[in-house]
């Protein structure tokens, strides 16, 4: 029987990278206002360089992405000469630009569907997005993210903080995203129903496998609800 039905976020609710160069041109467009000795020593090329080699100085903080991002951007305002806080105000506007998402249009019925069917619903997101701000936090019965689990997919403990927070067996619980490795091997290695969520139809360059590994692989979310019934009879 399955009771609980998880989701990755970015790429599976929503494409999520137009969300995230709207987020750097929100942000780069607000240092040249408010900041603009920034802007006028860093494009956002060498922003983004910056921010990895920095990401790669500090890999004990590689699971929090919006920590990183904000440490990288107040580095930045004091070799510019100002407060660090104007580093911090430049990282908001990106963050709230970043969860200004547009879902794919299979998602809301879909939720809403699962629900009608007593479904419990959570999230594990190796990224920064909040379902507060994106939305969606009314569908979800909780929400789990690499900095919550302090490790990100494929690593097991969100998949381990899934289970104990579903009050499930691992084997009642459906995983679903489009990441092979974080997704669908991370969830079977903990005895998750793995769901791989090939939106194109087309495979993915790099995800050798991607159909032999997971149990099931869908095309639209629209196909989840039967198969859930299916599997329950089944079951």
């Amino acid at each position: 029987m399955i009771k609980t039905i998880t989701f990755d976020l970015d790429d599976t609710l929503w494409p999520v990278w137009p969300a995230i160069g709207r987020a750097e041109t929100a942000m780069y467009s607000w240092l040249n206002e408010h900041a603009p000795e920034i802007s006028r020593r860093f494009s956002p090329d060498q922003l983004l360089e910056l921010r990895n080699r920095f990401a790669a100085e500090k890999q004990e903080l590689s699971f929090h992405i919006s920590l990183l991002r904000m440490l990288t951007m107040r580095e930045v305002a004091v070799q510019c000469g100002y407060d660090p806080v104007i580093g911090e105000r430049a990282f908001e506007v990106m963050w709230r630009e970043r969860n200004r998402v547009d879902l794919y249009d299979d998602v809301i019925p879909t939720l809403k569907q699962l629900r009608g069917m007593g479904v419990r619903l959570g999230a594990l997101s190796n990224g920064n997005a909040d379902l507060r701000e994106v939305g969606l936090a009314d569908w979800f019965d909780f929400a789990l993210n690499a900095v919550s689990a302090r490790q990100p997919k494929p690593a097991s403990r969100m998949f381990q903080l899934a289970v104990e927070q579903s009050c499930c067996q691992p084997e009642e619980i459906i995983h679903v995203g489009d990441d092979v490795s974080s997704d669908v091997l991370g969830a079977k290695a903990l005895g998750l129903i793995a769901i791989w969520l090939d939106r194109t139809g087309e495979g993915c360059a790099g995800e050798d496998g991607a159909a032999e590994n997971a149990d099931f692989v869908i095309h639209s979310l629209r196909q989840l609800p039967g198969l859930v019934e299916t599997l329950n009879r089944s079951g």
